[in-house]
């Protein structure tokens, strides 16, 4: 069983198991790693990331494209979710507001999720999206169906990533 499926972690030993285990591909970065996205803090019912704006996530215009706002958001969700659950999860619906440029000039962007609504089988999610000066650049809302345990390594389907 992997560490990170067992209740009573503190919010650093969480942190360090979503990681562990979402950033590992064989030695490869997966998407969020890929992209500059990581979680930094997270507890029961929440979780803080952050995306390490480059290049590569702006639009022509010079704006912190879209996409990369919602990809930061998803992961921050689904890590609060993992949070609350110690399960893995999936994203079953979201939406987004974009209220203000998220200019390339910053450094990072910074997400929050926290919960709105715990079931059984969904959870409800609410994000807020802040740039280097603490402004809300978006806003959001993720729901998210409780899959069963994260799989370790040995525990993947053969050919599985």
């Amino acid at each position: 069983m992997d560490s990170c499926s067992k209740r009573g972690m503190s919010d650093g030993e969480l942190v360090r198991g979503f990681n562990e285990l979402h950033y590992s591909n064989g030695g490869e970065p997966m998407f969020d790693k890929y992209n500059g996205i990581s979680i930094v803090a997270a507890g029961d019912g929440w979780a803080e990331g952050e995306l390490e704006v480059s290049r590569h996530s702006l639009n022509p215009h010079g704006i912190v494209h879209g996409g990369a706002l919602a990809a930061l958001a998803d992961t921050v969700g689904g890590a609060a979710t993992f949070a609350a659950y110690r399960r893995g999860c999936v994203t079953v619906n979201y939406s987004m507001n974009f209220l203000r440029p998220a200019w390339g000039s910053n450094r990072k962007i910074r997400c929050r999720a926290q919960a709105v609504k715990l079931g059984r089988t969904l959870s409800v999610f609410g994000m807020s999206l802040t740039d280097d000066e603490g402004m809300e650049v978006a806003s959001g809302n993720f729901t998210f169906y409780i899959t069963g345990w994260m799989k370790s390594e040995e525990e993947k389907e053969p050919g599985a990533i």
